[in-house]
Parts: structure tokens; C-alpha cells; sequence
């Protein structure tokens, strides 16, 4: 038996997965629920591969640049054991690809 999908003002309205076909298993599990991604439930995946478009309902995804994201990690950790300081702030920013699976959050009264 599945759980209950709850009330609206009592469970999340976005989801952010960490891994595309966890977000993937999500959609299924909000079916499950009763719930209706967007309009009950956002859902969004990580790292943008194309099983985000090959969903029914097109996922929305963070992407990244995994190769620059190692590159710059590579050079930082060069740096240390060089014996010098490493660049501080964040290595890379994702970037937000909005598709289906969001909108904003339903109005509760």
C-alpha cells in the first residue's frame, strides 16, 4: 500500500534529486501517491543526461560541467602539494534547465 500523499500545506513542493534516475524512480513514486508533478509536487534532477528527456514529463535538471568541475579540483589540489594556497569559493555553478517537472509552488488557503 502506498502512503498517504498528506496535506498540501504538510509535504514538500520540490524535490531535487542527485542523481537523474532517482528522479526518474520520483515521478513514479508521485504517481503512486496520488500527487501531480508540477502541479502538487516539483521534481528536479542533477546532472541533466538525456533520461531527463526521455520521460513522459520532461525533467528540469541542475547541469554541470563535470569536466571543468575536475579540471579545476585537479589545479587546486596541485596547488597544495606545491606547498602553495588553493583558490577559495565554489569550483563550479550549475546552471538551472527548466522543463516540465516545476513551477512554483500551489497556493494553500
Amino acid at each position: 500500500m502506498s502512503p498517504p500523499a498528506g496535506e498540501p500545506g504538510r509535504r514538500p513542493t520540490a524535490i531535487l534529486y542527485d542523481h537523474d534516475l532517482m528522479a526518474v524512480a520520483g515521478l513514479s513514486v508521485a504517481a503512486e501517491m496520488g500527487l501531480a508533478v508540477p502541479r502538487d509536487v516539483s521534481l528536479l534532477a542533477w546532472d541533466d543526461s538525456q533520461l531527463c528527456q526521455l520521460t513522459p514529463l520532461k525533467l528540469s535538471a541542475m547541469s554541470h560541467d563535470v569536466f571543468g568541475f575536475g579540471a579545476e579540483v585537479a589545479r587546486r589540489l596541485l596547488t597544495v602539494l606545491k606547498g602553495g594556497t588553493p583558490a577559495t569559493g565554489p569550483v563550479a555553478t550549475p546552471v538551472l534547465t527548466p522543463r516540465e517537472s516545476t513551477a512554483p509552488p500551489a497556493r494553500t488557503t
